[in-house]
């Protein structure tokens, strides 16, 4: 969840579309409540709802998600892609896979969600499937190497979504505290890379924490 409203937006610009947002349905609303209690980095529920457009709008029938978490944005993006789409969902921690497939379960969704055990990038390098939809939101500081991998992989018209991207607004501040440079120069690259990327058209949103939203045209 977002650490504060008005990270990017305003406070009141902030406050004004999260009240926008339709109500969560329960499983939603409670996965919600377990990432605020445990300080779990789930997606904000405004990013779930762009997601749950993006992926109603784009169809997909191969789905994968590089930082499953507990299940939440898998959940989204299974249920908004429709009955014939399948989401691999990656984390990388032994104890939020188990949490997130009891979620994903609960959701009626276990036959069209894997929640696979293992590293972001070692599962993209095994992968020969072509991608319809990708959705990251792991290690920042290897958003550039998701990037380079994801794109030779996905099918015509293929999309990425990725999250956090203006991580708190740093990226674009002259003063970024040295624990973040790491973190934040590795955006800002990924940043640069996915609206220069040829074969792609984005664009970088002020949305939730910062959103990429790119789609393949050639």
């Amino acid at each position: 969840m977002k650490e504060t409203l008005d990270a990017i937006l305003k406070a009141d610009q902030a406050s004004y579309l999260e009240a926008l947002e339709p109500p969560r349905d329960a499983l939603l609303a409670r996965m919600e409540r377990r990432a605020e209690e445990r300080g779990y980095p789930i997606s904000d529920p405004e990013v779930a709802t762009f997601l749950a457009v993006a992926a109603r709008a784009a169809a997909p029938r191969f789905i994968v998600e590089l930082g499953a978490n507990i299940g939440y944005g898998a959940i989204v993006l299974a249920r908004a892609a429709g009955p014939e789409a399948r989401v691999l969902t990656v984390e990388y921690n032994a104890s939020l896979c188990a949490e997130a497939r009891g979620f994903v379960a609960e959701a009626g969704l276990a036959s069209r969600v894997e929640v696979r055990e293992g590293k972001a990038i070692d599962v993209l390098l095994a992968t020969t499937e072509p991608i319809d939809f990708a959705y990251v939101d792991c290690v920042k500081e290897e958003y550039l190497r998701y990037l380079e991998l994801l794109v030779p992989r996905l099918s015509a018209r293929g999309v990425i979504v990725a999250d956090n991207v203006l991580w708190r607004g740093l990226v674009a501040s002259a003063h970024v505290p040295a624990s973040e440079r790491v973190r934040t120069d590795a955006l800002r690259a990924f940043n640069r890379a996915i609206v220069s990327e040829p074969s792609l058209r984005a664009v970088v949103l002020p949305l939730g924490d910062g959103v990429a939203y790119a789609v393949k045209i050639g």
